[in-house]
């Protein structure tokens, strides 16, 4: 599968001295997306027909509302509503008619599952995964292109665990097999590299509540429990 190169997002990523340069750009995408969603593109009949059809996640439901556009949220909600009113009418009256016993668990069970295949897709959820795919893609065929990326991407402080797995499967595609077993130890290295590097962080912090430690400096480690949870799971956008 061909990708469009990000090269600009993506080189300033590396060089921004973040724990995860691709956790930047998807919480970048993200904004993107959901300004995508409540601007003018909400007048749209396609795009009002794809909401209508796979809508959001809770997630991205909850970031929509928050937003602050309530003309746009309206506009949406007024045709996904009476869509999901439509697909659940049937389930919902079945329950109504159904007998108690099983007749009423196989009814409920129907509404269950019109509720789940209703709430599976997210418009948003979608768009940033492309925009994963195109980052992912672009680092592994920069750094198979460019010797300034990559050594540039050797001195950063790497991505997160997550994104790393995203980049390792990623590599296949952008790749041919040397470069790709070349760059997967590399990013290997990088990661065990910086993961060294907050492990001493934590460690210091936690010798630095201690009494003997009081007055000594923190030498940087004040967020050091902050930068573990990021480097381990990457970076909540809740």
């Amino acid at each position: 599968m061909k990708y469009e190169l990000e090269t600009i997002p993506v080189w300033d990523g590396v060089k921004s001295g973040s724990e995860c340069f691709l956790c930047d750009l998807m919480t970048q995408a993200e904004e993107h997306a959901v300004s995508f969603y409540l601007g003018s593109s909400v007048m749209n009949p396609e795009t009002r027909v794809k909401v209508n059809e796979q809508g959001f996640c809770r997630a991205h439901f909850a970031k929509l509302v928050a937003a602050g556009k309530p003309q746009a949220l309206a506009l949406i909600c007024d045709t996904y509503l009476a869509r999901s009113r439509k697909l659940l009418a049937g389930p919902m009256e079945a329950i109504v008619s159904a007998k108690p016993g099983r007749k009423l668990d196989g009814a409920v069970r129907s509404f269950s599952s019109a509720l789940e295949s209703r709430e599976r897709g997210c418009l948003v959820c979608d768009q940033m995964q492309g925009r994963l795919d195109r980052y992912c893609f672009t680092t592994a065929y920069l750094w198979g292109q460019d010797d300034d990326f990559r050594h540039a991407l050797a001195e950063s402080k790497g991505v997160c665990l997550p994104h790393l797995d995203a980049l390792l499967v990623m590599s296949a595609q952008a790749l041919d097999a040397s470069h790709r077993a070349d760059f997967c130890k590399a990013l290997i290295d990088l990661t065990n590299r910086n993961l060294d590097r907050i492990a001493a962080d934590v460690l210091w912090m936690t010798q630095k509540y201690k009494s003997e430690n009081i007055d000594k400096p923190w030498n940087g480690c004040e967020d050091a429990h902050k930068r573990a949870v990021f480097k381990m799971v990457g970076q909540d956008r809740n």
